[in-house]
């Protein structure tokens, strides 16, 4: 196949899906189909297979839990804050990895013979594990009782260690040794086998305590008070000037930085330096802006045992000039453009010997001998430096190693990954806010390098977490689905791995931060974008690409793809133009003006574009290819839908004056023809891109910082994506969606971090109805996994597709939904809009249960024990996501004080204060942007989720076989209505009949009834009201409204005077619409 940089392997690796699954062949048991339901017996012993991986990890913990160790100081956490699980400091007995006993491994004859007989061992290895790893994949999808166990986390006997070759790596897909502990090269595991029985032999002796500098003289001991600290800030310290100490690593920060430090940040210098003792390996996870580089500088302080004063410049050459005392020797690898990030952070948190192993063969030279002969505390490399450079690198035998922004491996397939898999560190701490960016599969990666083995191998990783837990997420999921994953979420981030991950999100330090706001912006396209969009995908190589997982109409049975209509009329493969096709839709939803071939470019090129070109506008490609390197085309309105609403945005931003706007973009391209856009207007603009050196970049952020008449800052997304500060802006502005959305994530972030002052505004462009939809649906998914992995939320289930399904691609997945073009249609809109229905219908039935199993008097107290309305409580979000979710109108519609007994109707003076004039809305409204949302009231926890999922979890333990095989939502929520079109989706409570997705006639009705029910005789005045809400506050006013409407239905309460007139307005919608009549959420 051939590859094409869609930004990121993670484009391709998304395409990929969407590609094989073409071939995939259908499981024997389908995912939602009564089959997958078992007695309740097997049910119970299937969701435990994560108990097995908990059980396996932590086997060493619980067989330590008895030992002798530091008692646990309570009085030092909060009530709120139980201390975590820790190993004690002085294990009877450590861990140890088990290594092939065979006393023949030492005899040359026998080391020959089996060096001559190592292929073949391979493939009888791969084989055996190849059928272990299909019998539990059919363990795990069989529905029949007996016990069941997945294998998580057990380890393999050893005589198939043995069978293995040390040699092997991490690179057989087919087989369950990858990346197993038994792979691991010979020095790892001798220097593994050496701790151990130090360890062992001295206890706490044996482990990497700070070195102790008794026998060591200073001679600034003697001027103590007048030596010089580090680090020194112009600010009051946020805590005391006293020393930390590390009481289960036996460590200590030193006051002159302890008092710097914040309260979850020496939490992770506990953290990492009892990984850092025991010589284990760990991730520190914390969201982007925390101070991981921090916590890594003060954790080491200790490690090394500095006081953080001037003494530190000389402990290491002192301790080289004492024999055989130990000093610890530091690898740290990152990308490149945070080399001088870590230098000068080094140097402000302390004194430090720091050599950079990158550049010329002189300066690499230089640094690696400083290492070796001890006269380098800390080494920093680069990712590529270190993957071409190992077998030197690993010559030393690294007390630590620290890899920055480590989902860098997180393909287990890369030479990256295979690479530092071989590091010669025990101790392996990885850095990253974002550990999963696309699948769960890439945690364990990470995990599995810094403790190779110790999560078993990727096969029962996938089938007892990565599949509960993407089948449950699904829109479609059945009760036991949606049980089991919301269990398995809760064990994974729980249970197993609080001892090696620990991750923290940026609400710690929100008092510190001002407001942001994140607004997708869907852009429809223009006339000639989209007459081009539909011209290339009604060309013959999508027809090809679309119909290939279709029957071939020869009768042979098989898919077109792979039957008569595997080659193109040209004779290439289809599959070769999935990732060219992708790419050439991306730039027709970026600007039509993409497609010009440039003079610049080989005559190949151009040949190429220009065909392209021929095919998109067939009318003007002859005129477009005369002038193709006329400016004019850049700035034509007809070419891009985007940059009409971004002129404006702009030409408002610049009116306003004190505003910096970052500009991001994946296209190159773009950001070169919008440089040239700029140099024509009075906007003084600034450009980076991944092109430029390292020292360049440093010095076009600090000019933009500095230099108040800069206004726009181009900047690529995956080259401005770390190592930038840019908190001088204040608006950011993301072009157009990355497949991976840490990319977009940490882009907001280049402006959104402490030290910015100012309200943050990000926009992110979307076209409408285009792959662009599709990208952004994609990030949608993988944010919400991810979420579900760090914290175990309960995030509202959009998409009915399941990655790598086969049987269930759903909306986002599969290449029919890739080559599609909607038009004038919003696709997320209805997702959403048909979630919030299948949401409202579940909680109608979760309430009518309630009202069943509890009667009027606990329904009584339930309400006498909570304020807020229980309606507007259902939809709210939880803590993490509540301030983005909260809004004035929920504030007013649920009013303090004691519930009355009827629900009131809000006044239209209070529905007026919520609705403040928003300019940028009404800049995005003229522009033809038909639809916004907030990207926070989309991703984060639903309290229905939550009920839902009680529901479930409940169900599941004792309900019946049907009872576990239904779907949580009603099966035409949301597939059968929209693929027919249909209003035909009811639900009755309480002896009345409600209808959802009613006529349009009866919609245009209700939101009459509505404005009369909110004080407004005038409904174009109350739409206009309702054009400043966010979808939560629209949600929020229809829950209102529809509930007194059922109330109203239902006869309860008594009727107000005034409301007698809204009544028979009521009633007669009721005559009108007769069995046609329903609700509409």
């Amino acid at each position: 196949m051939v590859s094409y940089d869609l930004d990121g392997s993670e484009a391709e690796s998304d395409i990929s899906h969407d590609l094989h699954a073409q071939t995939k062949v259908p499981g024997k048991f389908s995912s939602t189909g009564n089959g997958l339901i078992r007695n309740d017996a097997a049910s119970h012993k299937k969701n435990k297979a994560i108990d097995s991986l908990i059980a396996e990890v932590h086997e060493l913990d619980t067989s330590e839990s008895s030992s002798t160790g530091e008692a646990v100081d309570l009085d030092q956490y909060g009530e709120n804050e139980p201390p975590r699980k820790r190993r004690p400091l002085l294990p009877t007995q450590p861990e140890r990895l088990e290594w092939s006993e065979d006393d023949s491994a030492n005899d040359g004859e026998a080391t020959y013979r089996k060096f001559q007989s190592k292929k073949s061992d391979h493939r009888k290895c791969a084989i055996r594990s190849t059928k272990k790893a299909k019998a539990i994949e059919a363990q795990n999808h069989q529905w029949a009782g007996g016990k069941t166990s997945t294998g998580v986390g057990k380890r393999t006997s050893k005589t198939k260690k043995a069978s293995g070759s040390t040699e092997q790596g991490c690179g057989d897909a087919n087989s369950d040794d990858e990346c197993m502990e038994w792979t691991v090269p010979d020095y790892l595991k001798e220097r593994r086998a050496q701790f151990n029985a130090r360890a062992e032999k001295f206890k706490a002796g044996g482990l990497k305590l700070p070195p102790a500098y008794d026998e060591v003289h200073f001679s600034d001991d003697e001027r103590l008070e007048r030596l010089t600290e580090r680090p020194q800030f112009p600010t009051d310290p946020p805590a005391k000037y006293e020393d930390i100490h590390l009481p289960y690593s036996l460590g200590l920060v030193p006051a002159p930085i302890a008092q710097w430090l914040r309260d979850y940040q020496v939490q992770g210098v506990e953290f990492l330096h009892e990984l850092f003792v025991y010589q284990k390996g760990g991730i520190l996870g914390d969201d982007m802006g925390l101070g991981k580089t921090v916590q890594v500088i003060a954790f080491l302080t200790a490690a090394y045992g500095k006081t953080g004063d001037e003494r530190d410049d000389k402990r290491m050459r002192k301790m080289r000039r004492s024999h055989n005392r130990w000093y610890p020797r530091t690898l740290i690898i990152c990308p490149g453009t945070l080399i001088s990030n870590w230098q000068d952070e080094f140097r402000r948190w302390g004194w430090w010997h720091v050599d950079v192993y990158h550049g010329s063969a002189d300066v690499k030279d230089a640094a690696i001998s400083a290492a070796q002969s001890g006269r380098a505390e800390v080494m920093i490399t680069t990712y590529t430096t270190y993957r071409m450079n190992r077998d030197v690198i690993n010559m030393i035998a690294w007390d630590c190693c620290v890899a920055d922004e480590c989902h860098a491996i997180k393909e287990r397939k890369s030479e990256t990954t295979y690479a530092l898999n071989e590091v010669n560190a025990l101790c392996r701490i990885g850095l990253t806010g974002t550990a999963i960016q696309n699948k769960y599969e890439e945690l364990w990666t990470l995990l599995n390098w810094t403790n190779p083995g110790r999560f078993g191998p990727i096969s029962t990783w996938k089938a007892s977490i990565c599949d509960p837990l993407e089948l449950g997420q699904s829109h479609d999921a059945t009760v036991y689905q949606l049980s089991r994953a919301r269990k398995t979420a809760k064990k994974l981030v729980e249970n197993l791995l609080p001892p090696f991950f620990l991750r923290r999100m940026k609400t710690l330090i929100k008092d510190q931060l001002p407001k942001k706001s994140d607004r997708v912006v869907f852009c429809p396209l223009t006339q000639t974008q989209a007459d081009a969009y539909e011209r290339f995908l009604d060309g013959d190589v999508l027809r090809y690409i679309k119909q290939s997982a279709e029957l071939c109409d020869c009768g042979s049975g098989k898919k077109m793809g792979w039957c008569c209509y595997a080659l193109l009329p040209d004779g290439s493969k289809w599959q070769n133009h999935v990732f060219p096709a992708i790419s050439t839709l991306q730039k027709l939803s970026n600007h039509l003006a993409i497609l010009i071939p440039q003079s610049s470019d080989s005559n190949d090129k151009q040949d190429k574009d220009l065909e392209l070109l021929r095919t998109c506008v067939p009318d003007q490609w002859r005129k477009l290819y005369a002038e193709r390197d006329s400016i004019f085309h850049y700035s034509n309105p007809e070419f891009c839908g985007k940059w009409r609403i971004l002129k404006k945005l702009l030409k408002f931003w610049h009116g306003e004056g004190n505003n910096k706007v970052l500009v991001f973009s994946h296209s190159v391209r773009l950001l070169k023809m919008l440089r040239m856009l700029f140099n024509h207007t009075s906007y003084s603009v600034s450009y980076l891109d991944g092109s430029m050196k390292y020292g360049d970049r440093y010095a076009v952020v600090t000019d933009f910082n500095t230099d108040p008449s800069q206004f726009v800052f181009l900047i690529s997304t995956r080259a401005g994506g770390v190592g930038l500060n840019i908190t001088s802006a204040n608006k950011v502005v993301v072009v157009d969606p990355n497949w991976n959305p840490s990319y977009d994530l940490q882009a907001q972030d280049r402006a959104y971090r402490i030290g910015q002052t100012r309200d943050v505004e990000v926009f992110r462009l979307v076209s409408q109805g285009t792959l662009e939809e599709i990208v952004y649906a994609r990030q949608i998914y993988k944010q919400q996994q991810a979420n579900i992995g760090y914290n175990a939320t309960t995030e509202r289930r959009y998409f009915q597709g399941v990655r790598g399904r086969q049987d269930q691609k759903g909306e986002i997945f599969g290449l029919n939904n890739l080559f599609a073009y909607q038009n004038d249609n919003v696709v997320l809109r209805d997702i959403v809009n048909k979630t919030n229905i299948a949401e409202s219908k579940a909680d109608l039935r979760i309430a009518s249960l309630e009202l069943d199993d509890d009667k009027d008097e606990d329904v009584k107290k339930d309400i006498d024990a909570d304020d807020d309305d229980p309606l507007d409580a259902s939809f709210k979000t939880e803590e993490d996501n509540e301030e983005a979710a909260m809004s004035q109108l929920a504030a007013m519609i649920t009013k303090d004080g004691s519930k009355p007994k009827k629900r009131s109707r809000p006044s239209k003076s209070e529905l007026s204060k919520s609705a403040k004039h928003d300019p940028v809305q009404a800049i995005l409204s003229a522009a033809g942007v038909q639809y916004t949302h907030e990207n926070s009231e989309v991703i984060g926890s639903s309290k229905v989720e939550a009920d839902l999922s009680k529901r479930a979890e409940e169900a599941a333990e004792g309900g019946s076989t049907q009872e576990q095989s239904a779907r949580v939502f009603m099966v035409d929520s949301q597939s059968q209505a929209s693929r027919n079109g249909k209003s035909n989706v009811t639900c009755q409570t309480n002896g009345i009949k409600y209808q959802y997705r009613p006529p349009e006639a009866v919609k245009k009705r209700q939101f009459c009834s509505m404005a009369r029910w909110a004080g407004y005789k005038d409904a174009v005045e109350f739409a206009l009201v309702v054009e400043g809400w966010t979808q939560e506050e629209r949600r929020t006013c229809l829950d209102r409204f529809y509930e007194w409407r059922r109330e109203v239905l239902a006869g309860e309460g008594d009727i107000e005077e005034e409301e007698t007139d809204l009544l028979e307005l009521v009633a007669l919608e009721d005559a009108e619409e007769a069995s046609d009549e329903g609700d509409e959420l």
